[in-house]
């Protein structure tokens, strides 16, 4: 006679029970909470590493443009911060990066804003900006743009000379660019695009622009703040005339107390604080 493989006095297998479960469960989330800030922090490390990369080739586009010209690209902005039309830095360097503003080269992977080219009346939105007038707020001697020598003839430009700057590898050249708060009424006036209110980076990186843009009152300045603080765990990334990137802390590079600081803005060297917009 057969008998049955279940002992009808045998005793069940063990289970978990609600508590070990719920322990269990418990111990997931705190490892998860963990895991997931070391894993967005490597994230942002390797968007922060192709970032850094972009801006090495541009700034030996740069240097190769300055080699063969003896000068710094033109591209100059007037007392309200718009742009002269004498081109664009970045066409400038076309011809030695062999890229577009809207190529991957000039688009860093932690920018979350537009990305569009510019025209004649407005410079272009993205990734990188160009330190054309150090401290001084328009047509400047200071930094690397040019200035025009007649403000009301762009025929008057003057590029700055290789030999202008005195310390290349303490002469901020170009970087993150400056965030700004895009009314959907300047994007359709400026660029001709239908679009929300956003925050997006101006093809340049500038001092003055930060003060002004992120002043108390200004309506846009909580959202500045943290779309830069956003970018690169609030490290804003900077190539310098000799080609070498940094990180620098956001609130670091536009310290305007910090004589130190200022110096990298100018191509003498020299803090010229005098030259800073008033708050």
């Amino acid at each position: 006679m057969q008998t049955s493989p279940h002992h009808p006095h045998s005793k069940p297998k063990p289970g978990f029970t609600l508590i070990e479960l719920l322990v269990v469960i418990a111990i997931i989330a705190i490892l998860a909470a963990l895991l997931l800030p070391a894993l967005s922090r490597a994230k942002e490390s390797g968007r922060t590493a192709r970032c850094q990369s972009n801006l090495h080739q541009i700034g030996l586009a740069l240097m190769m443009y300055v080699d063969e010209n003896e000068a710094y690209p033109l591209c100059t902005f007037d007392q309200d911060g718009f742009l002269v039309p004498l081109g664009f830095w970045h066409e400038k360097l076309r011809r030695y990066s062999d890229h577009d503003w809207t190529n991957e080269l000039y688009r860093c992977p932690s920018y979350k804003g537009l990305t569009l080219a510019g025209n004649d009346i407005a410079d272009p939105l993205g990734s990188y900006g160009y330190n054309a007038n150090g401290t001084q707020f328009a047509f400047s001697k200071l930094g690397l743009g040019g200035h025009l020598t007649d403000p009301n003839d762009t025929d008057s430009a003057v590029a700055i000379k290789e030999s202008a700057v005195v310390a290349p590898a303490d002469m901020i050249a170009l970087g993150d660019a400056n965030q700004m708060w895009l009314l959907a009424p300047i994007l359709r006036a400026y660029y001709g695009i239908n679009g929300p209110t956003t925050y997006s980076g101006y093809g340049r990186l500038d001092i003055n622009s930060w003060l002004r843009s992120t002043a108390p009152g200004f309506g846009g300045a909580a959202g500045i703040l943290k779309a830069s603080q956003e970018r690169h765990r609030g490290r804003l990334q900077v190539v310098f005339c000799d080609g070498h990137v940094e990180g620098i802390p956001t609130e670091k590079l536009f310290d305007r107390s910090d004589p130190a600081n200022l110096r990298r803005w100018n191509n003498d060297n020299q803090p010229h604080a005098d030259q800073l917009l008033r708050q």
